[in-house]
């Protein structure tokens, strides 16, 4: 059975021959790995061990014909830093089909291929599976505040926002400050100014994230993104080419639509998940053929920067990007209709240097 992290303390009920924890969000892995160990205790596997690697033998045969000297049943923990080859899965289905005495918990990074194969889905059949995902941004907030009053934390609502900037992408981090929250706050509520006295800048960012803000049209927390990711030393053809990719799709759809297609007909011959439509469809709200086009352009001449091949500098010019494809130019003012007065050039460029953390 697949079930997700949060529904797993009303899972632990039923003792399963075989428990799969795999994804790539440490703190959910951790905690649903220490929550089935700590179920198989209480069930009488006193005894654990745990296989770190495995060649072309299989472990668990190895483990079989080794006599307990505490219990009958065990707890056999696999772990994999790796994806699970082809062989190991086989060794895992012949364990379970052999209906062992003994438990087996196997810890693994994000599953992809593996879900097509036999063993994995004997795995779901026959035991647990739960997969640990990145908690999303629209999500976050409720994590956070749920975590929170589980601690005795009071948020104020201003608080929440400033402790998502800082620990977004992070959940390890975040439920440290928390810990550290309750002790500091003694019952009392937690402002915005509070929390940044007390919690440093944890948050955590990936290319896609970005992108997926500026197609999002989330201009302040796109260069924030930026900015993180600049401070952690990325090599900037990352998200160059991660913005091109995006620009070049963005440039092409919009083409065709000036053609006479139709957005969902595009979308729907290149079967694009529901929720990457959205943000899809935000984007080509905000842009034509000629502004796509000429990001590409841009991006192509940073691309060519970064490698040394002109010059430019770089991460400066990403944030004017993110801006553009957020559809906010800096030099200029915001492009969309607004009862702002529009900003100069060099108080634009100076309120862009800030939002990135530059002096």
């Amino acid at each position: 059975m697949k079930i997700y992290p949060e529904q797993l303390e009303k899972n632990l009920n039923t003792l399963y021959p075989v428990y799969l924890v795999a994804g790539d969000e440490p703190l959910q892995k951790m905690e649903a790995v220490d929550a089935i160990r700590a179920y198989c205790k209480q069930q009488g596997l006193l005894e654990r061990q745990v296989i770190e690697e495995a060649g072309s033998s299989n472990p668990l045969n190895d483990q079989a014909g080794t006599m307990s000297l505490f219990a009958e049943s065990r707890l056999l923990e696999w772990r994999f830093d790796k994806s699970i080859k082809k062989a190991h899965g086989e060794f895992i289905q012949s364990f379970i089909n052999s209906e062992p005495q003994d438990v087996l918990l196997i810890t693994a990074p994000k599953l992809s291929s593996e879900k097509r194969l036999a063993w994995y889905k004997t795995v779901e059949q026959k035991g647990l599976v739960i997969e640990a995902w990145p908690v999303p941004a629209e999500r976050l907030g409720s994590w956070l505040s749920t975590r929170a009053r589980s601690l005795g934390v009071a948020l104020e609502p201003d608080a929440l926002a400033t402790l998502i900037e800082r620990c977004e992408g992070n959940l390890l981090a975040a439920k440290q400050d928390l810990q550290m929250l309750s002790l500091l706050s003694d019952g009392q509520p937690v402002s915005s100014d509070n929390i940044k006295e007390y919690v440093g800048d944890n948050a955590r960012y990936s290319v896609y994230e970005l992108s997926d803000a500026c197609l999002a049209g989330q201009t302040d927390r796109a260069l924030r993104m930026l900015a993180t990711l600049q401070a952690e030393g990325v090599y900037p053809l990352v998200p160059i080419n991660q913005l091109l990719r995006e620009c070049q799709l963005l440039a092409d759809w919009a083409e065709q639509i000036a053609q006479g297609e139709t957005l969902a007909n595009i979308m729907q011959s290149q079967r694009v998940w529901p929720k990457r439509q959205k943000l899809l469809q935000a984007a080509m709200s905000k842009g034509s053929v000629k502004k796509w086009y000429a990001l590409v352009q841009r991006l192509t001449y940073l691309d060519k920067s970064a490698k040394g091949q002109a010059d430019a500098d770089v991460w400066q010019e990403l944030a004017h990007v993110v801006c553009l494809m957020t559809n906010c130019n800096p030099l200029r003012g915001n492009s969309v209709p607004s009862a702002k007065p529009k900003v100069s050039p060099e108080q634009g460029l100076s309120d862009l240097k800030k939002s990135l953390g530059m002096k």
